[in-house]
């Protein structure tokens, strides 16, 4: 279950009395529970919601106000609401241990003060509660504004790939109509156009499984994925897209291993040999794959005979400096290879390829093909 966040004007704000915060109140000491609803009933800038429990999986709440017999009672609820939630769903709790040592996490059993943001005091001052409160409604509407803002961007992102994707498609056509009316120079020349188009298409690509990346990012769905066939697809098509270039396996094929991944692993892949190929200043552009198979990883590396990575400019490159993708020397490209590496629980190093080059070394989980989906813990 998802709940919604409301959208509200610029000018309005969660916690005023054109949007009053919505307080469900579940106390199991009653003289509490009365001085709370009397509490927020005199107040314009919250409202409660009804304090029956079986309020809490649906009703629209900005704000959970319990104590410890509830808490314990509906901690399994309070847990999944606030997992579900778009937007941070604070929860206060009233008590007497204001310090939160009862509730650190034991063997058996997951810490419940994971699920509490604040603690008010008993007896309930009303002071104290207003400002325990207004804390809470503030992270609540920042929380909410930055859902939405993110789902704007997310809305332009797609619209802004999409327009340039069209645009670039048109282009490439155009510049293909043309060989026919262009000699050996013009040949040349078109053939750069026809580079840097398709260049800006796998950008796109590139962003969009970013945002896939930072949309998951600390919980992705692993599962034991055929590494083979993904590189052997990818390969087919850069040798399609750079038929300038030479692609080599080393030992002639792939061997048959899986690794711990997601259908993000076509990326990892189509990012590194694009890499290879387009930043190459070679007559012919080499790449080489190599595949080894060990005890519990398997490393992938890809080489070429292009210009290399100076070892100072590595870390930039793969925007792990702190500067992150602002460095001038960041590419996109091997940023969301290393991000997906790095969610995989694998590592990536670059180092100087035989070649003369650089040479991207990828090291992934194992995972045996009867292991089924995996969860990243």
């Amino acid at each position: 279950m998802e709940t919604e966040t409301p959208a509200w004007g610029a000018d309005v704000q969660l916690g005023t009395e054109a949007a009053p915060a919505q307080v469900l109140p579940m106390l199991s000491h009653g003289g509490n529970q009365r001085v709370l609803d009397d509490w927020i009933q005199r107040q314009d800038r919250y409202e409660v919601v009804s304090g029956d429990p079986d309020a809490l999986p649906e009703a629209d709440i900005d704000v959970v106000v319990l104590d410890e017999p509830s808490l314990r009672e509906h901690r399994t609820e309070i847990r999944e609401r606030k997992a579900d939630a778009d937007a941070i769903l604070p929860v206060l709790l009233v008590s007497s241990d204001t310090t939160g040592d009862a509730w650190t996490q034991t063997e058996t059993q997951p810490a419940v003060s994971e699920l509490f943001d604040e603690v008010l005091k008993t007896p309930i001052e009303t002071a104290e509660l207003r400002s325990r409160l207004d804390t809470l409604v503030r992270t609540r509407a920042q929380s909410i504004a930055l859902k939405q803002n993110s789902d704007q961007l997310l809305l332009l992102n797609r619209i802004t790939r999409h327009d340039i994707r069209n645009d670039m498609s048109v282009i490439i056509g155009w510049t293909e109509q043309i060989a026919a009316h262009t000699d050996d120079a013009g040949d040349e020349i078109r053939q750069r156009v026809l580079d840097s188009s398709q260049h800006v298409v796998d950008l796109t690509k590139a962003v969009r499984e970013f945002v896939d990346t930072l949309q998951t990012a600390g919980d992705p769905e692993l599962e034991a994925v055929e590494l083979g066939p993904v590189a052997t697809a990818e390969l087919t098509k850069r040798r399609e897209a750079f038929d300038d270039a030479e692609f080599v396996v080393a030992g002639g094929e792939i061997p048959q291993v899986h690794v711990r991944a997601n259908n993000l692993l076509a990326s990892v892949f189509r990012n590194v040999l694009n890499n290879a190929v387009q930043h190459n200043d070679s007559a012919t552009p080499r790449v080489e794959i190599a595949v080894e198979a060990r005890s519990d990883t398997v490393v992938v590396t890809v080489a070429d005979n292009g210009p290399g990575i100076p070892p100072d400019r590595r870390d930039a490159v793969l925007g792990r400096t702190k500067q992150g993708l602002d460095h001038p020397a960041a590419g996109l490209g091997l940023y969301l290879v290393d991000t997906l590496v790095a969610q995989y629980g694998g590592t990536l190093q670059i180092r100087d390829a035989d070649l003369g080059g650089a040479a991207i070394e990828i090291e992934l989980p194992n995972a045996p093909a009867e292991a089924g989906e995996l969860r990243d813990r």
